[in-house]
């Protein structure tokens, strides 16, 4: 196993690019094992828990994707985007009540115009959230 408190930035960044690709190829397994390495080894670094999330819930483990979007919100306070994905994965659990929370909390996260505001209003209206 490779120790990656050991690795150079670049060398991380080469690892999250080969996890990324895992990701691109449908490798689920593959890419959330180099994520998870990549959280645990830097554990306050928001894109690795948003690739891990977003690992987690393309391979429909959304009970563990709701984790990782957990820590990407708790990480990257303003970004509406890892509540806009938990509430994708509470959708896919019948957690209707808490993928309406998530709603809002992404949406209180967003100023002006914003990609997700169609996205947002699209999901509560096809969930009645």
């Amino acid at each position: 196993m490779i120790e990656i408190s050991t690795l150079s930035e670049d060398e991380v960044e080469r690892f999250y690019a080969f996890g990324f690709a895992h990701y691109g190829s449908g490798q689920w397994d593959r890419a959330a094992d180099v994520f998870r390495v990549l959280c645990t080894r830097r554990p306050l670094e928001p894109k690795f828990w948003f690739a891990l999330g977003a690992t987690l819930q393309e391979a429909g483990s959304y009970q563990e994707a709701l984790h990782s979007w957990a820590m990407a919100a708790l990480l990257k306070k303003e970004d509406p985007y890892p509540h806009f994905h938990a509430a994708e994965c509470c959708i896919s659990l019948q957690m209707a009540k808490d993928a309406a929370k998530a709603l809002k909390e992404s949406e209180e996260r967003i100023q002006g115009e914003h990609p997700l505001k169609g996205k947002i209003a699209l999901l509560r209206q096809q969930w009645r959230l």
